[in-house]
């Protein structure tokens, strides 16, 4: 389980690594073995993940980055922890973040973030959404971070979704807005499938066409540059770049086991993903640092179970979903379909689309997600 350390109150928390197991990163990374006979080769992967890219990073770990530094920041963020339980498995432990907004007619708003991200996403957008009125609840989702992971299987996306359901009510919010990206989308749209007494409204920025597949068209609609570009990206994904999904989802103890033991090995992976995801997005040392040790630290093998207990193979599609949906599709995107792709499975109400942003967008493009879901808000009403 997570490291905390208790603060002022018995469920709120603040994450505090152990000396000994920075330590022991240390000396990891101090003995961190990088390939001696690639300088030069030009067959590789195109993902910008180079052996002199990983030098520099790792150069910069050993010597500058400061994770107490990390640490003091995250936890800044107003942190909790509650227990849930969802019918047929024990007993989960819970973290998230619950940041309240000003407004004297505040909208809870629950925000899910997916892989390989972290409940950290929340950061950049979160002020942005408390100024507009939002009262933001960002979970870390059952095996990651610092949420407990399920040891029985069968733990799929509707039981994510049962999970956080579970956290809403308990802070009292019996009727909310939800917002998701990648594994966010999926479950923000089970939520709303399943409690559509509660949730009265779905935001994602993600869509895949496992759960929301092309429809039958008697005529082919006409798209647009955009739309095309989407369909040629999600093509381009499913055959180049879906690898990651069949090894996360057959292997992830097996695969999660090699990761945790290599802090080079865990960064190297979550940078081919945020470089080929995003969409040119400047990532710094320390982002891709903190984004790998948020993963690294409590052990990257129980958010992996996630890619197996949905295995994209065996998936049911979801079926219709009358609850207002609201899309914000980025050009980066590289799982994006056309709107009228995704109004065959959903009641879409609000569509925007943005030339700027990739899978990240609460990360890369905070302003232009939380303007999105600001109006949405404002389409649907309360």
């Amino acid at each position: 389980m997570a490291h905390f350390k208790n603060a002022k109150a018995e469920l709120v928390l603040q994450i505090d690594i152990p000396e000994p197991e920075l330590d022991l990163l240390r000396r990891k990374l101090e003995l961190a073995r990088l390939p001696t006979n690639l300088s030069s080769e030009r067959w590789a992967e195109t993902n910008g993940v180079t052996v002199k890219k990983i030098e520099e990073v790792l150069q910069f770990w050993r010597e500058s980055y400061d994770w107490r530094k990390e640490e003091a920041a995250l936890n800044a963020l107003p942190q909790y922890a509650t227990s849930v339980t969802v019918d047929g498995f024990n007993e989960l432990e819970m973290h998230f973040v619950h940041s309240l907004s000003t407004s004297i007619d505040p909208v809870p708003l629950l925000f899910i973030h997916g892989w390989p991200g972290s409940f950290a996403e929340v950061t950049k957008i979160m002020p942005l959404l408390n100024n507009a009125g939002f009262h933001v609840v960002a979970p870390s989702l059952p095996g990651y971070g610092f949420s407990q992971c399920p040891d029985e299987p069968g733990f799929t996306n509707e039981h994510d979704a049962m999970a956080l359901h579970q956290i809403m009510l308990q802070l009292g919010y019996t009727r909310y807005m939800v917002q998701g990206g990648d594994w966010g989308s999926d479950i923000a749209r089970n939520l709303g499938r399943l409690y559509h007494d509660h949730v009265f409204a779905v935001h994602i920025n993600h869509i895949n066409l496992i759960t929301m597949p092309k429809p039958h068209f008697d005529d082919e609609p006409e798209y647009t540059d955009f739309e095309k570009r989407s369909i040629a990206q999600q093509a381009r994904f499913a055959e180049d770049e879906f690898a990651y999904y069949q090894v996360q989802s057959s292997k992830p103890r097996t695969f999660g086991i090699a990761l945790h033991d290599s802090p080079v090995g865990m960064l190297a992976w979550m940078m081919d993903k945020l470089f080929t995801w995003s969409d040119n997005y400047p990532w710094s040392p320390t982002e891709l640092i903190t984004w790998t040790l948020l993963h690294y630290f409590p052990g990257p093998t129980t958010a992996l179970h996630m890619y197996r207990e949905n295995d994209a193979s065996e998936r049911k599609e979801v079926p219709y979903e009358s609850t207002p949906t609201g899309v914000s599709a980025f050009a980066g995107e590289m799982e994006m379909v056309p709107r009228s792709w995704a109004e065959g499975t959903a009641n879409v109400v609000f569509w925007r689309e943005h030339e700027q942003g990739g899978h990240f967008a609460a990360w890369e493009n905070p302003e232009a997600l939380a303007g999105d879901v600001v109006a949405f808000r404002r389409e649907v009403g309360k």
